[in-house]
């Protein structure tokens, strides 16, 4: 179905009708060897699809998005020499998930991204037809290091490649993995382990990784310490942290993180649903053992996933995920044909940037990076005021002065007497259908995620901070303290317009403020061009 858009806008809909007529022109890669994912090939679908991309009118205008193709979970998080890098899975033949080599993009602020070259790519010679997720690990002498998981003989195994200086070459060495499940002293762990992650802690390094055991009730993070200098030799020295398996059936992607006084353990699971998971507790480097004092949810959405952490010399703490292009509250149901949220030429994009931080009570803080504020235009001040309602249905207050899908919008609501209060965006002239965010005391529902809220009261007001960036919003609540991620499906898109709503009783709007949002321009930057532009 072709999204609705309101019948003034005639720019954007002549960009819709040119943005059809260019995925019908694509050409298709027929031979599995054009689809191989060699660097040639690989810049050759960017090179035919990427200009079309500019085309869609739905394309986000500040999230990173892949150049072509689909995009995958986020990998190899670090900041080197005043830039920040993320690497993820790119599948760039097509909207849909298959073979993965890692892209890789660089901000000097978190926001404005430039795209380098095709990054690390499978290696053949190896008997590797792709690249999993992972991590990358600079070295004492400056090193940059990845570590990856890859089948090879029907087998996951751990893989290292070694980084060159100019980013743009990757060289296995070893020329063997660095760890199989037959490394001594191993449990029984499922063979499609997975996920290393490379940190320091007390001058050691340390590897963890997402491991299954089908026979145990819980599951396992294992640990491992590096022998020599090169990161090449590891010992297992034990599981660093469990969890009942009832709860959660694995931890994909997991992460440990050094914040404030604190350690902060990150995981992803896809099953009952998927979402990202975070731990607040101490790391013991004696007995290589974490134990949590709290543990919540990064993000209450299934379109936040495979979260990726990036560490600032000076300590501080950024964290971005993966919002696929379709829901899969759970697995089986992803792979259901027609995909609920599937492109024509891309699919995917990554979360705007978050900064996080304990507050006093040691609560995990989520707020956007700040350099959001400077893509900031025109802004709107919407006065207080009541939201009364007529009678027993739902009632709209059309915003007259602010419209559109590209804005940030910061709004405080008091329930007073009513049963629920919220907003819609992108609405019809109504105010009505859209994405609609109600409100109703101790829950919030944004667009069917269910976010609790146990800590209100009556008489406790709600803040939120949303980012609308065309069919993407994230939603920051109560100062960071839960956050919820949509992709809105197309056919829900009924207009550009915003309204209040409120039932059962008199609600009111405290304050409402929004800016229009500019765009970033998301370079690609060839690698000969490297010197000019740092």
């Amino acid at each position: 179905m072709l999204p609705a858009f309101p019948l003034h806008n005639c720019h954007r809909l002549a960009r819709f009708v040119l943005f059809v007529a260019g995925v019908l022109a694509i050409p298709q890669v027929a031979s599995a060897q054009g689809r191989k994912l060699e660097q040639e090939n690989i810049q050759r679908a960017i090179d035919e699809v990427a200009p079309r991309l500019a085309e869609d009118p739905l394309r986000p205008a500040f999230h990173l998005t892949p150049l072509s193709g689909c995009m995958g979970d986020p990998n190899g998080g670090i900041y080197k020499d005043g830039w920040y890098h993320i690497f993820y899975g790119q599948q760039p033949f097509g909207p849909n998930p298959g073979g993965w080599y890692w892209g890789h993009a660089r901000s000097r602020d978190l926001l404005h991204w430039e795209h380098l070259p095709p990054s690390l790519t499978p290696a053949f010679e190896l008997g590797l037809n792709g690249v999993g997720s992972g991590s990358t690990f600079t070295t004492a002498d400056g090193k940059t290091i990845a570590f990856y998981s890859s089948g090879n003989d029907g087998e996951m195994k751990f893989w290292r490649a070694e980084m060159d200086d100019d980013l743009k070459t990757w060289t296995h060495t070893p020329q063997t993995p660095v760890l199989t499940l037959s490394h001594p002293g191993l449990p029984p762990f499922d063979d499609f382990w997975r996920d290393p992650f490379v940190f320091e802690a007390d001058g050691r390094t340390f590897l963890i990784c997402c491991a299954d055991l089908f026979e145990e009730d819980y599951v396992p993070v294992p640990i491992f310490e590096a022998q020599d200098a090169a990161l090449t030799e590891w010992e297992y020295r034990g599981i660093l942290f469990t969890y009942p398996k009832h709860k959660r059936r694995n931890f994909e992607v997991p992460e440990l993180r050094p914040i404030g006084d604190k350690w902060i353990l990150l995981a992803s699971t896809d099953a009952p649903v998927d979402r990202c998971y975070y731990f607040i507790g101490d790391f013991d480097t004696e007995k290589l053992t974490f134990v949590p004092e709290s543990e919540g949810v990064l993000d209450h959405s299934g379109n936040y996933y495979a979260q990726e952490t990036i560490l600032e010399d000076d300590g501080d703490l950024f964290v971005m995920a993966w919002m696929p292009g379709w829901d899969r509250d759970w697995l089986p149901k992803y792979r259901n044909h027609p995909k609920k949220y599937s492109d024509d030429l891309w699919n995917g994009t990554f979360a705007l940037p978050r900064k996080l931080t304990l507050n006093d009570a040691g609560r995990l803080i989520q707020e956007p990076v700040d350099t959001l504020k400077d893509l900031r235009g025109e802004s709107y001040t919407v006065p207080a005021q009541d939201l009364p309602v007529s009678g027993p249905i739902v009632d709209y207050v059309v915003l007259d002065e602010i419209h559109g899908d590209q804005l940030e919008i910061e709004v405080e609501l008091s329930l007073n007497a009513a049963s629920h209060c919220g907003l819609n965006l992108l609405a019809n002239d109504e105010g009505h259908a859209g994405f609609y965010i109600q409100w109703s005391g101790d829950m919030l529902d944004v667009d069917g995620v269910e976010v609790p809220l146990p800590e209100w009261q009556p008489g406790d007001t709600l803040k939120l901070r949303i980012f609308l960036d065309k069919r993407w919003v994230e939603v920051f609540i109560n100062g960071g303290q839960e956050c919820a991620s949509r992709q809105v499906p197309k056919s829900h898109i009924k207009g550009d317009r915003i309204s209040l709503t409120s039932l059962g009783g008199t609600a009111r709007l405290v304050s409402l403020r929004a800016w229009e949002m500019g765009e970033i321009q998301q370079e690609a930057v060839d690698i000969g061009e490297l010197e000019t532009v740092q």
